[in-house]
């Protein structure tokens, strides 16, 4: 990646971000945001719609220098989870929480939570490409609007103008 962890901003918009990175990937340049998840979720996607639209404006793009446009969005999952040996269970632990999911149904009843025999941790590791973001950003910027009009008491008082 060449740019890590940046901050950017749309003064259009008026939203800022920090994009987990910039990268060239099979020859395309473009966004690359890192999920710890255990999948993928629509909402990841309205995220990086608005990192590219606001890359698109001037302001930013020459404060970053950028070497080219930004060409595409990608979504890296990473997940870590250990299976119980006997039920196939999984045990997902982040963040100081656990979360234990039934395993895939192989005629073995579930453990009881104290009898489970975890084995080693085991990562899943998922890249997705998200070339097309032009619905993405029109939802980002109308739930951006309504979160607007439900705070607006609290935006005028620091004197926020639409």
């Amino acid at each position: 990646p060449e740019y890590v962890e940046r901050r950017i901003w749309s003064g259009l918009h008026k939203y800022a971000g920090t994009v987990d990175a910039l990268a060239t990937i099979d020859g395309k340049f473009g966004v690359l945001d890192i999920k710890t998840s255990t999948g993928f979720f629509p909402e990841y996607n309205l995220q990086t719609a608005a990192y590219i639209q606001a890359l698109q404006e001037l302001e930013i793009k020459k404060s970053l220098a950028l070497p080219k446009e930004i060409q595409t969005r990608w979504i890296l999952r990473i997940n870590q989870h250990k299976v119980c040996k006997k039920c196939n269970s999984t045990l997902r632990e982040k963040g100081g929480r656990s979360k234990t999911r039934n395993g895939k149904s192989n005629g073995t009843p579930r453990c009881i939570d104290a009898e489970h025999d975890w084995g080693e941790p085991e990562g899943d590791v998922e890249l997705k490409e998200f070339p097309y973001y032009f619905k993405d950003v029109r939802a980002f910027l109308a739930a951006k609007i309504l979160w607007e009009w439900d705070n607006d008491y609290w935006l005028r008082q620091i004197g926020y103008s639409r």
